[in-house]
């Protein structure tokens, strides 16, 4: 039994683009009539920024809901270490079970995905402006809850019910690294919107065991969309 296609990249690509470009449409909509009248904001060493934010996560079928919050300093004008913390519900994974065919067994799970993690922002400021564009890099640790169901295999047998066999997947606690970019649109001298498309790569994955096992866990990357508003308190 063949592992079965999960998509393709370039639809995700896709979807990515489509929601980047309709937030962006959305927040300088939103904060035109503001950023005209005012001045523009002061980027420099010091700044202090406090924000949450909520958007989608993307694991292997579709887009789901997520939330979070940062805290980031500036060290400079352009550099801006932070450290953030997200949850991402239901990402759908997959296990690749040790079968005694020919090919393994892809089984298709869910799992909730809880992100500790430090990194910097590298802001592309030129001159004085209200929208600015950043990279993003960083590193921290991922937690993948556990999941406990029952995986279907096909009977070998024409006419033969399916046989359903224990699913227990481990939770786990990884390495994982992180990089992206977005944009930060200030609004007023200390409030703004920033929205982030960043991607997740975890450095290991859970163990299956019981028997549906012994299997692993995918650590193939995980997306997350994000629209957040921000606070410069500094």
């Amino acid at each position: 039994m063949k592992p079965p296609n999960y998509g393709r990249q370039s639809a995700v690509s896709n979807l990515i683009t489509r929601k980047v470009l309709l937030a962006a449409t959305l927040v300088v909509a939103a904060g035109g009539g503001v950023i005209s009248g005012q001045n523009v904001p002061t980027v420099t060493k010091g700044n202090i920024e406090l924000g949450v934010f909520g958007g989608e996560s993307y694991g292997l079928d579709r887009f789901r809901p997520m939330v979070g919050g940062n805290l980031a300093i500036g060290l400079s004008r352009l550099i801006y270490p932070f450290v953030e913390g997200s949850y991402l519900p239901g990402v759908a994974r997959t296990v690749e079970e040790a079968s005694n065919t020919a090919n393994n067994v892809a089984i298709r799970y869910k799992t909730d995905l809880t992100d500790f993690h430090g990194g910097i922002h590298f802001r592309l400021v030129r001159g004085e402006t209200r929208v600015i564009p950043y990279l993003v890099g960083g590193t921290g640790v991922i937690h993948a809850s556990a999941f406990n169901g029952n995986a279907s295999f096909p009977s070998q047998y024409p006419g033969q019910p399916p046989t359903f066999l224990p699913f227990p997947v481990h939770s786990k606690t990884s390495w994982e690294v992180n990089f992206g970019g977005g944009l930060r649109f200030f609004i007023t001298e200390r409030f703004g919107i920033r929205i982030e498309m960043k991607a997740f790569k975890p450095t290991s994955a859970p163990v299956v065991t019981g028997a549906v096992g012994p299997g692993t866990g995918t650590t193939a990357l995980v997306y997350r969309f994000a629209i957040a508003p921000y606070f410069q308190v500094r």
